[in-house]
């Protein structure tokens, strides 16, 4: 009898620590997503500003004919 209560204390106070690690680690979890989220957000909003009117990319080459020419 009193081995059966020790092993039932046992197996509560192992289920109680598991929840507890489930809990933390889904917070942690949580936390991790939202910063990378944010980090992302920075990464595009610093693309955006990059390429304004004044930057060129090779998306923005504009292809003439041989008989054409552009003055900047």
């Amino acid at each position: 009898m009193v081995i059966a209560q020790l092993l039932k204390i046992l197996f509560i106070a192992v289920f109680i620590y598991m929840v507890y690690n489930l809990i933390s680690y889904l917070f942690k979890l949580g936390k991790a997503l939202r910063d990378r989220q944010t980090e992302d957000e920075k990464r595009r909003q610093q693309r955006m500003r990059n390429a304004g009117p004044g930057r060129r990319n090779r998306s923005d080459v504009i292809e003439l004919d041989k008989d054409q020419y552009k003055v900047e």
